[in-house]
């Protein structure tokens, strides 16, 4: 049964076996294992229940349905876009829907660096191969390439770099590229169309909808109860109260809500909110002669990968991908004065653009304001700033090779490159908090994972230090980034743990 805040105008108390905070990747797969055994789960979603009969693909209605603070959530400097959804299923309704699994060599980063020794590899492919068939993974088609697509792996080519096409979870896709803003054919598997139909499909599985958990009540270390309040979906006015209590929670609410939810709660200790990862991301969109249309077809479906990882290190490098922009996104993601954004998006139809992906160091934190918001701290350390400069360098001399006429780099005051020549521009270049339009689509950590409590939140069985019966199930355990795209590191993780739990 799913149950939205109209359902409940007075509020509820309840009693179960399990609650679980969070409808994405951690919660839908903690909750659909969790009911699977026999156990009566609760789950909580502060967004809404938003099927596809409700996804007009128009920007203006679904980035302040689907999308935490309408798609504005940012760090505390305006630096950096933090993208995070807010609705039964989470991220994974609004994601490009790719499926990147942990590498070897990061797993190894983790069990040498962190002593995370309690699964060994073959028990993460176990999990990555269950998820990828859950999900309905595939290897995307090159014919399924668009112009976009095509054009930075023609360029990545040319320039002797490798290239390849992505995996994604998606089924029967009709190419409308409206990926970002959900997928109003149901050709992407998200957590609501997966994990949530098999833990309602038990019959131990009860979802609330629009439900906003502001602390947990605890006591002599066991967690009793999670108290909240219904919320308005348009600007999460708070309703009306509710009350669950139950014998085991799971807190899957992300890497900015997770900590936030803990420290109003008091629980997790010092090291609650911090070693943030963002992976910030950098646009480089390119103007061609004939016509591109990225925003046809499958918007994200090829890559030019640079990264590199090791046991010392975890992952490093950098890797550009391939996107679709929507006229409003594509506006706000450059760099550009009003004169040159009027004559690049005069060229909409031309455009290309493609993504910097950048594994960071995980240096922010999050903390919780007076309001009683998040309070994201991050600012790129030396070495991020450098490989994604380097990045963008590479972007776009990709693009030149594929044949752009220009490229807009996302620096203020560098105008739109024409030549390789030009790109000595990025000679001393810096990416200055607020100015270069950056975004995290993938924040990671401030619950890390890990045996010592005074560096850590949760131990090695998910549960967090302190406490008997509670969990975290979501990328916040993350000690570094896991990878490029984490959808599928959180399930795997998720129902590793979860299958623990039941055992």
């Amino acid at each position: 049964m799913i149950r939205t805040g109209a359902d409940v105008p007075e509020g509820f108390v309840e009693r179960t076996d399990v609650c679980v905070i969070g409808s994405g990747a951690g919660g839908g797969v903690a909750a659909a294992v969790l009911a699977g055994a026999g156990r009566e789960v609760w789950i909580l979603e502060e967004g809404p229940h938003v099927p596809r009969e409700r996804m007009t693909q128009r920007e203006e209605e679904m980035y302040p349905l689907l999308y935490r603070d309408g798609g504005e959530q940012r760090t505390d400097d305006g630096g950096i876009s933090v993208l995070q959804g807010r609705a039964l299923g989470g991220s994974t309704v609004v994601n490009m829907a790719d499926v990147t699994g942990i590498r070897e060599e990061v797993w190894a980063h983790w069990r040498q660096r962190f002593g995370l020794t309690r699964y060994d590899l073959d028990a993460l492919a176990e999990a990555e191969a269950i998820c990828r068939g859950v999900i309905g993974a595939n290897p995307i088609a090159p014919s399924r390439l668009n112009r976009n697509n095509a054009r930075l792996i023609e360029g990545g080519a040319r320039l002797g770099l490798a290239t390849s096409t992505m995996e994604h979870n998606r089924t029967g896709c009709v190419g409308s590229g409206y990926c970002l803003v959900g997928c109003a054919y149901d050709a992407k598997r998200s957590v609501a169309l997966t994990w949530i139909p098999r833990a309602l499909a038990t019959g131990h599985a009860t979802i609330q909808t629009e439900a906003r958990v502001e602390r947990l009540e605890h006591e002599r270390g066991r967690v009793i109860a999670a108290n909240g309040q219904i919320v308005r979906v348009r600007d999460s006015a708070a309703l009306a109260p509710f009350r669950i209590e139950a014998d085991t929670f799971v807190i899957a609410a992300g890497s900015v809500h997770s900590p936030l939810l803990l420290a109003a709660s008091g629980l997790g200790g010092r090291a609650v909110g911090r070693h943030l990862s963002l992976q910030p991301q950098a646009p480089v969109a390119a103007v061609f002669p004939d016509e591109i249309e990225m925003f046809r077809g499958i918007p994200q479906a090829a890559l030019v990968d640079c990264e590199r990882a090791s046991a010392e290190d975890g992952l490093a490098g950098f890797r550009l991908e391939a996107v679709s922009a929507t006229p409003g996104m594509a506006a706000v993601t450059t760099a550009l004065d009003t004169e040159q954004l009027h004559r690049f998006m005069a060229s909409y139809r031309r455009v290309a653009a493609c993504l910097c992906l950048v594994p960071d160091r995980p240096t922010g934190e999050v903390r919780r304001a007076w309001s009683g918001r998040p309070r994201i701290h991050y600012r790129l350390d030396a070495s991020t700033e450098a490989t994604l400069l380097e990045a963008i360098e590479t972007a776009a001399r990709c693009w030149l090779a594929a044949g752009a006429q220009l490229v807009a780099l996302p620096i203020p005051g560098i105008p739109p490159v024409r030549s390789v020549d030009e790109l000595g521009q990025l000679a001393g270049a810096r990416l200055r908090p607020a100015e270069a339009p950056l975004i995290s689509a993938h924040p990671q950590g401030t619950c890390r994972m890990g045996p010592d409590p005074a560096t850590s939140v949760v131990g090695l069985d998910h549960r967090i230090h302190g406490t008997d019966n509670a969990y975290v199930f979501d990328a916040s355990v993350f000690p570094t980034t896991a990878a490029s795209h984490t959808q599928l590191p959180v399930m795997a993780l998720s129902w590793l743990g979860a299958r623990a739990l039941i055992s």
